[in-house]
């Protein structure tokens, strides 16, 4: 009698056999875009994923639907670990189903070899009849029509009921966690592992393009700040200061490394923990990696200036305690500015400020040796309303700005004028009235600047949070919190 699977021994299963689903439908894909029906090329493929599949199907006992959306894979509701080289494949796998208005596929139940080549086939070939409302429904009587019955096309999460249904949140929870896992093992190794540091950085990059209002309302939340956690929020803040000036996902890439390493020196032991405090023994061996990198290039001595700035401070007064620091670079100055920014809104031994309070208290008077212009483009990236922020209606409800249309998508690098003069949208999530009641849910999301109960809806003024208030705020962001937990693969 076969024992049966544990909640662990079948997560794992469905996240391996999930990624060679990924895989194989992927290089079907190709194969169907080159070779004839009967090319011998369709061989292996076709055999991997109908293994992967009687795998998937053995484990969930249901049809097994296949989902890319916003760079995340999923079978049913299960979102997929995936490496940088399988990020990329659901990225290219998921612009092809876009263009056929797709967003995955469905197996009905263990497919034949026959049915994955016709169905591959036909969906590589197609071309719409010009008069086609709707590329998936066309494409979709097309594949029925060659007698495939196996498998059928799943629509674009959005319109997607009950199965892999894209939910705002999931995302940007998913790659801060996974980050914050990385540079947490990634600072306490010696030396420092650069390449792995660029790709959690590019990672962020990436997140960035999908979420990133949301993503900039993580560091701004809670009260831990672990050294893992400070890299991960500089970084993030840093690629999407980035992207706001329209540079390329390269130089994106730079900054965010740069702020994820600004911190490296904590991976190295205090000498001595009487003589040297944490912070000071931190700054100075940042050092080290000059000695330890292969070869001295400009983003290594950038690496280097922004943790030895950083731990100077803005005043030039921190360890190592130089008699005559030259200015700081751009880039120490945006992850000192990063900083300083989110210890203020967070409150990290100070009284917390609202994010409005802090923009522009620093638009007024930037902090000393960081260079106003700088100021000005990164509080205008953020925004004086960004996500997460508690504020008070013009009639009186309390709520919490939930989304900014702003920033958004992957097509902001190398353009000009700058992404960040663009306009945005605010979206305010109403939790209370003013008499203290709930807000029913469908009526509780508005615009700043549409008609409302009070003329145009407008911010009153903003809040600062208390302890009392972290909960509301995190209602307002996640409001399906069982299918976020769901499609992230927490059970």
């Amino acid at each position: 009698m076969a024992k049966p699977l544990g909640q662990e021994d079948s997560h794992d299963r469905i996240q391996g056999a999930g990624r060679n689903v990924l895989l194989y439908t992927f290089s079907l894909l190709k194969t169907g875009e080159v070779h004839e029906l009967n090319n011998e090329a369709w061989l292996r493929p076709t055999e991997k994923l109908i293994e992967a599949l009687d795998t998937l199907f053995k484990v969930e006992r249901q049809a097994v639907a296949f989902v890319v959306h916003e760079g995340i894979a999923q079978i049913n509701s299960h979102a997929l670990w995936l490496d940088r080289g399988s990020n990329d494949q659901a990225q290219e796998l998921e612009q092809s189903l876009a263009k056929r208005e797709a967003g995955g596929v469905i197996f009905l139940k263990k497919p034949r070899e026959e049915q994955l080549r016709l169905f591959f086939s036909r969906f590589a070939r197609f071309r719409a009849p010009p008069d086609a409302a709707n590329q998936m429904t066309a494409l979709q009587e097309d594949i029925t029509a060659a007698g495939v019955e196996d498998l059928k096309l799943a629509p674009q999460p959005l319109r997607l009921e009950g199965v892999g249904q894209g939910v705002r949140g999931v995302a940007s929870l998913w790659y801060y966690s996974k980050a914050v896992a990385g540079l947490n093992d990634l600072l306490r190794r010696v030396p420092v592992e650069v390449k792995a540091a660029r790709r959690v950085a590019q990672e962020l990059v990436d997140a960035c393009a999908v979420e990133q209002d949301l993503l900039f309302a993580l560091p701004l939340l809670g009260r831990e700040r672990t050294p893992a956690r400070r890299a991960v929020d500089a970084a993030l803040m840093a690629a999407g200061f980035g992207r706001g000036l329209g540079l390329s996902a390269i130089l994106c890439a730079d900054l965010a490394t740069i702020a994820a390493l600004h911190a490296s020196g904590t991976a190295y032991a205090n000498p001595d923990p009487a003589e040297f405090t944490l912070d000071e023994s931190a700054g100075v061996l940042a050092v080290r990696q000059l000695v330890e990198g292969s070869s001295f290039t400009p983003l290594l001595a950038q690496r280097v200036a922004a943790a030895i700035e950083c731990a100077l401070g803005p005043d030039r007064d921190g360890p190592p305690y130089l008699t005559d620091a030259p200015p700081p670079l751009l880039s120490s100055q945006l992850v000192a500015l990063i900083n300083l920014y989110i210890a203020r809104v967070r409150g990290d031994g100070r009284p917390r400020e609202s994010a409005m309070a802090v923009g522009l208290d620093l638009l007024r008077d930037p902090p000393k040796n960081i260079h106003p212009a700088l100021v000005q483009v990164f509080v205008a990236v953020v925004g004086l309303l960004p996500v997460g922020t508690v504020v008070e209606l013009n009639n009186g409800d309390l709520g919490v700005v939930a989304d900014v249309e702003h920033l958004r998508g992957r097509n902001l690098y190398r353009k000009s004028p700058a992404p960040v003069s663009e306009p945005r949208k605010i979206f305010i999530e109403r939790m209370r009235t003013e008499q203290g009641k709930v807000v029913p849910e469908r009526r509780a999301r508005v615009r700043l600047g549409d008609e409302g109960e009070a003329g145009e809806w407008a911010v009153r003024r903003t809040l600062v949070p208390g302890d009392d208030m972290q909960a509301l705020v995190v209602r307002a962001l996640v409001r399906q919190p069982a299918t976020v937990m769901a499609q992230m693969g927490i059970r």
